[in-house]
């Protein structure tokens, strides 16, 4: 292997003229995917829009026509990802009026700074187990579920039933402790 000096008088070896054009081949390549993983992401970013545009006249259209109920019933009928993407990609429309510029964000990364709560990622490893919720939490959400249910399909809400979840819940909070407990 031949060295060449600098001008601190170090030897510094050459190497073969190949492997700075494989180096250089590389990067590029680097630079030419990343350009292409932004357009993609802004692609994705800008198809969430324009389906949350569409996904909230449709909404609009079938609340006018058939009333809130009919809503889901066609969401689950007609629309091939969950509920919670569609909520995302209408709240992703209503948020941003006019369709989203360019930046190289993930739908996440745009999510994330808009407010619009997301899933955690799933865990990498194998045997990582799903953090434990909290009671309270889980009866919480039964209890909103349950209203929203019950407003959508316009059906009376038994006060007793109401009264015996209420309860429930105060009891978890106490139990809980003041970190979990809401603020007056």
């Amino acid at each position: 292997m031949s060295t060449y000096a600098t001008q601190e008088h170090t030897a510094i070896p050459a190497l073969a003229p190949d492997i700075a054009q494989k180096i250089n081949a590389l990067h590029a390549d680097v630079r030419r995917m990343e350009r292409e993983s932004r357009q993609k992401l802004d692609g994705a970013v800008s198809a969430a829009w324009q389906a949350g545009r569409l996904l909230l006249e449709a909404k609009a259209s079938i609340v006018r026509h058939c009333g809130h109920g009919a809503w889901m019933l066609w969401l689950q009928a007609n629309f091939k990802g969950n509920t919670r993407t569609a909520r995302r990609y209408m709240k992703l429309a209503r948020e941003l009026p006019d369709a989203p510029a360019p930046g190289g964000l993930s739908l996440r990364q745009l999510y994330f700074r808009l407010g619009i709560a997301t899933e955690p990622k799933a865990p990498k490893s194998i045997g990582a187990r799903p953090v434990a919720i909290p009671a309270y939490i889980v009866l919480a959400n039964k209890l909103v579920r349950i209203l929203r249910e019950a407003r959508e399909s316009r059906c009376a809400i038994v006060p007793q039933d109401l009264a015996m979840l209420y309860a429930q819940l105060r009891r978890l909070f106490e139990a809980a402790g003041p970190l979990a407990a809401p603020s007056r």
